[in-house]
C-alpha cells in the first residue's frame, strides 16, 4: 500500500477510499480519531443480518438509531490503523456468526414466538367483543412498549427454559425505577400486568417444556397513594363554573326541544350544550359511581324509577365485558337529578348524545376525549395553579365521589355496608379502604388530637423575644 499524502486535520477516513487495503470488509470501515487518545480507533456499521447485539444495535431499546462498533488499533500511525481494521472486523465477524448461530439456537421457544401465538389465538377469540381494539392496544404496550416492553428484555429472545429468576428480579427493578421516576409509585401494578402477561406465555410453553419448573417472579408489594380528588368547596365551585358557562342552563328544567335548541358546534367543543352534557356527566358520576368507560355507553333506558324517590341503573356491560351491574344513589338529591336528567333526555344515549358512536361502538366515539377536554378547561379556568395538572381528568371525578361519600358517612367504612357500597360502585371494600379511608382516617386522628392536645409550655427552647 502507497502512501498518498493525508489532510493535515482529518477526524475520520475511510479505510477502502484513502488507503484501499484489500480484503473482506464493508465499505463503511474507517479510521477515527479520539479526541482523549492519540491511539487511533476502527470504526464500522455492520449489516443487521450480521449483527449480533439485541436490536441489531439500535439504541432505546430497538427504537433509537443503530450505534457503530469501535476497536482500538493500537497505533498512531493512520497507515498501520488501516490494516488493523481490517483485522479488527474480520475477527469480530468471526466472532458474530458464533454469536448469531448461538442465538438462533437459543432462541427457538423463545417468549416472542408464545407471544406470537397468544396474540393470535386471543385475537380471533376477540374479534368480536365490544373492547377488541382497547385488549389489542393494552396487550401491545404491554408486549412492545419502548424500553419497558417485553420484547425489549434481553432474556425474552431466549428459549424460555433458560430464562432465570433473576432475569425477572432485574426486570422488576427496571419497572420500578420507571415508576418512581414518574410519580413516586413502586410500580406494583405494572408489575402485575406483565407478570399476567408473562405466565400467559409461560403456560403456553408448558407443553413443550413438561415438567420444567420456570422461576418464580418476585413478590409484588402493593403500595398506594393517596388519589387526587376535589374536596367539597372545590366540587361546589367547579359545578358553579360549569353552570356559568352553559349560561344557567345546565340546572333548568328543559324540554327535548329546548335542549337540542341549545347553542352546539362541531367544530368548537366549548358551546352552550356540552357545557350542559358536562354538568349531566359530573353528577351521573356523582350519584352512581361510574367508571370513565361507562360514560359514553350510558343510555336513558338503563335507568328505572324503583319507587320511594330511588332510582336503579342497570349497566348492561362494564369493565372487562363483566356482566350486567345495578348501581344506585346514595344521596337523596340524585332522585330530583335524574327527574331533570330524564325531562331533556328521555331516551337513547345521556352523555354528548350528539357524537356519533362509529357502528354502535361507543368506545370507539370521542366521547371520553371530549368530557376530559371540557373538564380539563374548566378546571384551569376554576382553580389555576391551585389543583393539579395530572387530576385534571375524569377518574378525579369518580374519585371525588367515593371520596366525599365516605366523608359524610362514616358508617360506610364499617361491614356490612363497606361490602355494599363498594359493590355498588363496582369496586372492592379493600380498595376503598386503601384509597380513601386509610387517609380519612389519618386526617380525622390528627385533627381530633388537635382538639384535645392543648398548647405546650416551651419548656427548653427560649423563645426570640424573650428577655436575657
Amino acid at each position: 500500500m502507497g502512501k498518498a499524502a493525508l489532510p493535515e486535520t482529518w477526524t475520520t477516513l475511510n479505510v477502502s477510499r484513502v488507503f484501499g487495503v484489500r480484503g473482506s470488509y464493508p465499505q463503511n470501515l474507517r479510521i477515527k480519531r479520539q479526541t482523549h487518545t492519540r491511539v487511533l480507533y476502527a470504526e464500522w456499521l455492520p449489516d443487521p443480518s450480521d449483527d449480533p447485539r439485541p436490536h441489531q444495535g439500535r439504541s432505546r431499546g430497538g427504537l433509537g438509531k443503530r450505534l457503530t462498533i469501535q476497536r482500538s488499533t493500537g497505533t498512531e500511525d493512520p497507515y498501520e490503523a488501516a490494516k488493523r481494521s481490517v483485522s479488527l472486523f474480520q475477527h469480530w465477524q468471526d466472532e458474530s456468526k458464533a454469536k448469531l448461530n448461538l442465538q438462533k439456537e437459543e432462541s427457538k421457544n423463545s417468549l416472542g414466538d408464545y407471544w406470537e401465538r397468544y396474540y393470535a389465538s386471543e385475537s380471533e377469540t376477540r374479534e368480536t367483543q365490544r373492547n377488541f381494539k382497547r385488549w389489542k392496544r393494552e396487550e401491545t404496550l404491554k408486549w412492545a412498549a419502548e424500553d419497558y416492553g417485553i420484547r425489549h428484555q434481553p432474556w425474552a429472545s431466549r428459549s424460555v427454559d433458560l430464562i432465570t429468576s433473576q432475569d425477572f428480579r432485574d426486570y422488576f427493578s427496571l419497572l420500578e425505577r420507571r415508576a418512581r421516576g414518574s410519580g413516586g409509585s413502586n410500580g406494583s401494578g405494572m408489575k402485575g400486568q406483565q407478570k399476567t402477561l408473562i405466565n400467559k406465555l409461560l403456560v403456553l410453553a408448558e407443553d413443550d417444556f413438561p415438567g420444567h419448573a420456570f422461576p418464580r417472579f418476585p413478590a409484588i408489594s402493593k403500595q398506594t397513594k393517596q388519589v387526587q380528588h376535589l374536596t367539597q368547596k372545590q366540587w361546589d365551585q367547579l359545578l358553579a363554573a360549569v353552570v356559568d358557562l352553559s349560561i344557567d342552563t345546565a340546572r333548568q328544567l328543559l324540554d327535548p326541544d329546548e335542549y337540542l335548541g341549545l347553542e352546539w358546534s362541531k367544530g368548537n367543543r366549548l358551546n352552550q350544550r356540552n357545557w350542559v352534557d358536562l354538568y349531566d356527566a359530573l353528577l351521573l358520576e356523582w350519584f352512581f359511581y361510574l367508571r370513565a368507560e361507562d360514560m359514553y355507553r350510558l343510555k336513558s333506558e338503563w335507568f328505572k324509577d324503583q319507587g320511594n324517590k330511588t332510582v336503579v341503573c342497570n349497566l348492561e356491560t362494564t369493565k372487562k365485558d363483566r356482566p350486567i351491574h345495578q348501581t344506585t344513589h346514595y344521596r337523596n338529591d340524585g332522585y330530583r337529578f335524574w327527574e331533570r336528567l330524564k325531562r331533556r333526555k328521555p331516551s337513547g344515549y345521556l352523555v354528548l348524545p350528539q357524537i356519533e358512536r362509529p357502528a354502535g361502538n361507543p368506545a370507539d366515539s370521542p366521547v371520553l376525549k371530549t368530557l376530559n377536554y371540557l373538564l380539563k378547561h374548566v378546571m384551569e379556568r376554576t382553580f389555576g395553579d391551585e389543583f393539579p395538572a395530572s387530576g385534571r381528568k375524569w377518574t378525579t371525578i369518580r374519585h371525588t365521589a367515593f371520596r366525599l361519600t365516605l366523608e359524610e358517612d362514616p358508617g360506610l367504612a364499617i361491614p356490612p355496608k363497606i361490602n355494599s357500597f363498594a359493590d355498588n360502585g363496582h369496586t372492592s371494600p379493600d380498595q376503598l379502604r386503601n384509597t380513601y379511608l386509610r387517609y380519612i382516617d389519618a386526617e380525622r386522628t390528627a385533627r381530633e388530637s388537635r382538639q384535645t392536645i392543648g398548647e405546650g409550655k416551651w419548656t427548653m427552647v427560649k423563645r426570640a423575644d424573650q428577655d436575657n
